[in-house]
């Protein structure tokens, strides 16, 4: 069992994007001082966030938003920095293939992406500045897990993975980790994530699996269902065995954690399903016996 907490991923590490900001191809425009109409919307680059006019002003957006009653409002990341967000349903939009690079400057270990659309590889490249290119893996984005056959082999629906997480990257503090998402015309990523992993015991069959459906779905007076669809997050409850003199070490890395989003992986086979990205909402410690503490850990993903 191990929990991965994101780095902030900040101008100085986001040495490289194809993407603009703003990006005029999805309709961005950079504030300058104007009189601004309810609705207009304009980018900030120094934030990288885009804001709505609802006043019309001379404000600048971010003093705008700021006041008590306000005249601008934060409404969304620029498209170049979506996927750097902590929300997963905002995403950053491009041409295939979408490459980023990224500088650390410190130890990172692992890369993980969540709620991509329209790949069918991530190449992740890490080089070091001493040593040259140290690390090289290519993951495929398709789920051929139901093809056992011929039949299925022709005639299963191609299924597109949205996830991946690589937990082996060599530790160079001098390192830049590429990442290249390549596949349809258009990549879609919602969260691109960096960090060092913890382990923090053992995870045991019996962990549980919810999907939390934050749809509406009510019938109206004929017995007809009127359905509002919404997100669909991943809920688990891993149960994980801790060596009993990690006790202390465990419950402070997780009331340390209870407000990060983090990158939560079950097992060291990380495409079984077991990994999301998400709050730690509770725990449950049982101090069961001289060696072992039984515990049980709840993460809610995030949408």
């Amino acid at each position: 069992m191990r929990v991965i907490p994101p780095v902030t991923i900040t101008d100085s590490i986001l040495t490289s994007s194809p993407i603009p900001e703003p990006d005029a191809s999805v309709g961005e425009i950079e504030w300058s001082a104007y009189t601004s109409v309810i609705g207009d919307q304009r980018v900030v680059v120094s934030t990288h966030r885009i804001y709505e006019a609802v006043a019309a002003t001379t404000d600048d957006p971010v003093a705008g938003a700021a006041k008590t009653v306000p005249t601008w409002i934060d409404i969304a990341p620029t498209n170049r920095w979506a996927m750097f967000d902590t929300v997963v349903g905002t995403q950053s939009t491009i041409t295939s293939p979408l490459t980023i690079e990224l500088t650390p400057a410190q130890i990172i270990n692992t890369v993980a992406g969540f709620n991509i659309d329209g790949a069918s590889t991530v190449d992740v490249v890490v080089n070091s500045v001493a040593e040259g290119e140290v690390y090289n893996t290519t993951i495929e984005m398709l789920d051929n897990t139901a093809v056992v056959d011929f039949y299925e082999y022709f005639f299963s629906p191609i299924i597109n993975v949205t996830e991946f997480i690589l937990t082996d990257l060599p530790a160079y503090s001098d390192q830049t980790i590429t990442v290249t998402i390549d596949g349809d015309a258009d990549i879609d990523a919602g969260v691109l994530v960096m960090g060092r992993q913890t382990s923090i015991g053992t995870a045991l069959y019996g962990t549980n699996w919810q999907a939390l459906d934050y749809s509406r779905k009510e019938k109206d007076d004929f017995g007809n269902f009127i359905i509002v669809e919404r997100s669909t997050v991943d809920r688990f409850e891993y149960d994980v065995a801790v060596e009993k003199r990690l006790f202390g070490y465990t419950k402070k890395l997780l009331k340390d954690l209870s407000t990060t989003p983090c990158v939560w992986a079950g097992t060291d086979d990380t495409g079984d399903g077991t990994v999301v990205y998400g709050y730690y909402i509770d725990t449950s410690i049982n101090l069961s016996s001289p060696s072992i503490i039984d515990a049980t850990i709840t993460v809610e993903g995030l949408i």
